[in-house]
C-alpha cells in the first residue's frame, strides 16, 4: 500500500482542480500543466521530495503494472507518452525507483504523524487546529 496525496491543478486564472494521486505522479503533472501550477491544497508549490502529513490523504493498492496505467491516464503529446517523458523506458525501472523511493518517504511521514497521537489518545495536531478527544467535545485554532 501506498500513500496519495492531496494536490491543485492550476489549469488557467479560474480554473482550479483539486486531484489525489501517487506522489510520483506529480512531476508527470508538472510536465503537463507546469511546476508553478502543482500546488498542495494551501496553495503552495508541491515538490514531491518535501511533503509533509498534512499533504497526505490515505493509503491505496500501486497498481501491479503502474506504467501501463499512468500512460492510459496521462497519454502522450508529440514528443510521445508522458510517463517516458518522465521516468525513461519502462526497461529503465525509473518510475519502479519512484515509486519505492517517495512511497518510503511518505511513509516514514505518516508513522512519524501516527506517532504524533500520542498514546494519551489526544491528536497532537490537525491540518489547521488542535482537536480536543478528551470527550469534552472542544477543538482550538491555532
Amino acid at each position: 500500500m501506498n500513500h496519495v496525496i492531496h494536490a491543485t491543478i492550476r489549469r488557467d486564472a479560474h480554473t482550479i482542480t483539486p486531484v489525489t494521486v501517487f506522489p510520483h505522479e506529480i512531476a508527470i503533472l508538472q510536465t503537463i500543466f507546469g511546476q508553478e501550477n502543482v500546488q498542495n491544497k494551501d496553495g503552495k508549490l508541491l515538490d514531491p521530495k518535501n511533503l509533509s502529513e498534512s499533504d497526505i490523504a490515505g493509503e491505496v493498492q500501486v497498481s501491479d503494472n503502474e506504467f501501463e496505467r499512468l500512460q492510459a491516464k496521462y497519454g502522450a503529446n508529440e514528443d510521445g507518452p508522458l510517463v517516458e517523458q518522465v521516468y525513461g523506458k519502462q526497461a529503465t525501472g525509473g518510475l519502479e525507483a519512484a515509486v519505492e523511493r517517495l512511497g518510503d518517504a511518505l511513509a516514514k511521514k505518516a508513522s512519524k504523524a501516527s506517532a504524533s497521537t500520542a498514546g494519551d489518545g489526544r491528536t497532537t495536531r490537525v491540518a489547521r487546529g488542535t482537536a480536543s478527544t478528551a470527550g469534552d467535545g472542544t477543538a482550538s485554532q491555532e
